[in-house]
């Protein structure tokens, strides 16, 4: 991000479960939610924020807006398998890189996305799902796919 421009709140939040407001009123319409999403931007010193034709508006987001709500695991056309992330507000999945994984205050699970620049939380149906694939070893945990184990670390966010 260039360090020149001045980044100033707008009045947009986002809510821990990925719903977005303006003012404290609800932002519903999809068309807006997809202009908001396709020019967000993260950085983990500044936060969240959108820049739509050259105007900056900093979001508050409780947590992250990319909120992950259901997980296939799917074999891939080398018989290799993936876990595809679907996410609130998007129409466009996400193939989960495994490495990403770990653990946050509250014992919530996170990964990256969008070329693993910006954290996703699961909320928590897509958390039992993914739950469902986890296997623990010495007390730690870890996802087994395509024969590698990814080990699942605590880290606060």
């Amino acid at each position: 991000m260039n360090e020149q421009r001045k980044i100033m709140p707008c009045g947009i939040t986002v809510d821990s479960e990925g719903n977005w407001f303006y003012e404290g009123n609800p932002i519903i319409r999809k068309d807006i939610l997809e202009i908001f999403y396709d020019n967000l931007h993260f950085d983990p010193d500044v936060g969240f924020w959108i820049e739509w034709h050259g105007s900056f508006c900093l979001i508050e987001a409780e947590d992250t807006p990319f909120v992950i709500t259901r997980v296939d695991r799917e074999k891939t056309s080398d018989s290799e398998e993936k876990i595809v992330l679907h996410i609130k507000h998007l129409r466009d999945p996400e193939i989960l890189n495994p490495s990403t994984l770990w653990i946050g205050k509250s014992n919530i699970l996170y990964c990256l996305i969008k070329d693993e620049k910006i954290p996703a939380r699961f909320a928590r149906p897509a958390y039992y799902q993914f739950a469902q694939w986890v296997e623990e070893e010495n007390g730690r945990f870890f996802l087994s796919l395509n024969g590698k184990k990814y080990f699942i670390e605590e880290k606060v966010k």
